[in-house]
């Protein structure tokens, strides 16, 4: 998930983190910005133009749904502006991507979706024909080795979660899960979050119920804030972080021997990963 640093909500679809969206012509933009997205940075003007020869954009004027959980992988989709929310097959929300980001990179090679997307409004998603993506992969090693890093960090990303799930209580899997985010988007004091909370919960692997109280733990401790449904602002990375080391009692609910040491296993578990 691509995060920006704090500011108050903009109303409407958030904008690319690499430029200006134009307000007219958006989908020949989405084509052309392609290329600015690793790993299409890797191909030179006449790859990137048999790449693109059949790929079409889906302009999104309200919600839709992108493909289906165990249905066929005849496109890969790459989120250029707004967000996308997949679903296991249960229906449940498993995570939220923000654009840019390439969607189902594993799922090209096994040609079975394994997560339902759903693309909310004002979002615009290039969908590529598997079968050209897949002919580009086999005479470029380069975009070949990069798509592979995709579904390497795409496991990586599954094994921390589970990790996280037997390890860490609520509070902390979500004192984690901002930090992270805070720094992938660089940020060092405060930032925003504007996604589903329903999307983290998922993630997460905890109700809404669950999710809730603990974020009305940090939004108690001050640290975190509420702008409306779908956005949190983190006031203070640093406190935070000082919530996870243990330094307040919510970050171990009771700090109990047992927890400290299941954070001390997760904390290796990510060192090594």
């Amino acid at each position: 998930m691509r995060l920006e640093t704090a500011a108050p909500a903009a109303k409407g679809p958030p904008a690319l983190g690499f430029g200006h969206w134009p307000r007219r012509h958006p989908d020949r933009a989405a084509l052309e910005r392609l290329a600015d997205i690793a790993p299409f940075d890797l191909l030179d003007g006449d790859e990137m133009e048999a790449l693109l020869h059949d790929a079409a954009v889906c302009h999104n004027t309200e919600a839709a749904t992108l493909f289906m959980a165990r249905g066929p992988a005849e496109y890969l989709h790459v989120v250029m502006r707004g967000q996308v929310v997949l679903h296991g097959p249960d229906g449940v929300i498993v995570d939220g991507v923000a654009a840019p980001a390439i969607l189902d990179a594993a799922d090209l090679f096994t040609g079975r979706h394994v997560f339902t997307a759903e693309a909310l409004t004002g979002s615009l998603v290039v969908r590529i024909p598997r079968t050209d993506v897949l002919a580009l992969l086999q005479s470029s090693s380069p975009l070949a080795h990069a798509f592979l890093g995709l579904v390497a960090a795409a496991t990586q990303t599954l094994a921390d979660a589970l990790m996280a799930q037997r390890c860490l209580t609520s509070v902390q899997r979500l004192a984690t899960f901002l930090l992270e985010q805070a720094a992938k988007a660089g940020a060092e004091h405060s930032f925003v979050l504007d996604i589903p909370k329903k999307a983290i919960a998922g993630q997460l692997g905890i109700t809404p119920a669950h999710f809730a109280r603990s974020l009305t733990r940090l939004v108690s401790a001050g640290l975190v804030g509420r702008l409306n449904r779908n956005t949190i602002v983190l006031n203070n990375i640093s406190a935070l972080r000082a919530l996870l080391e243990g330094e307040l009692g919510i970050a171990t609910q009771d700090g109990s021997t047992a927890q400290h040491k299941q954070l001390a296993a997760y904390r290796t578990f990510k060192s090594l990963s």
